[in-house]
């Protein structure tokens, strides 16, 4: 709970902060953006799981010339799911993907005034949350877990400037140890 509370308080001092660097310089400031996508995880050990993420973020970028450089605050949650049949038996195993929570670092090189190649890299949180069912036993389910998983995000995309409004597409790749996502996501947005 701390952690929420950190990001959110960090997210509202970015977008408190002036943002005067931008009337210099493309691509500098604090913004807000909302995003959506594709999410797909094939690292368990059932069948490939695909569902949508949608979210927002936080970012606060500087820089002068073509390079830029920021921090950036993220929430996102799932719509992925599934359940498969363990090997050989009757037993069920379904889990359901939910928040994913993310604080990094991203840098920037601007191609031209109106767009950004940029790459990230940083913490993530997910939570998951499953059954184990096996219908031979009186009990249904077997067994319920919940938890969060601490990891890694690599990710890279393009930002386009339309004045005070962006849109960014982006790819990234989170490793969390015994789970592993692919996420492409398209962002709209405001920078101030």
């Amino acid at each position: 709970m701390r952690l929420i509370a950190s990001i959110l308080t960090a997210s509202l001092a970015v977008v408190a902060l002036p943002a005067a660097a931008q009337d210099a310089e493309p691509f500098t400031g604090a913004s807000v953006v909302a995003l959506g996508g594709i999410d797909h995880t094939s690292s368990g050990p059932g069948d490939p799981l695909t569902g949508f993420v949608y979210g927002g973020a936080v970012t606060y970028d500087l820089g002068e010339g073509k390079l830029r450089y920021g921090v950036e605050a993220e929430a996102t949650g799932s719509t992925m799911d599934g359940c498969y049949t363990m090997g050989g038996t009757a037993v069920r195993s379904c889990t359901s993907f939910g928040r994913d929570l993310y604080v990094g670092g991203r840098v920037g090189v601007v191609l031209n005034p109106s767009l950004m190649l940029y790459g990230k890299a940083g913490y993530t949180n997910a939570r998951a949350t499953g059954t184990f069912d096996d219908p031979s036993t009186a009990a249904s389910p077997d067994l319920r877990f919940e938890g969060n998983d601490d990891g890694y995000r690599l990710g890279g995309g393009l930002e386009y400037d339309a004045g005070k409004f962006l849109i960014r597409t982006e790819y990234r790749y989170s490793d969390y140890g015994a789970d592993r996502r692919h996420q492409g996501t398209v962002a709209v947005g405001v920078r101030f």
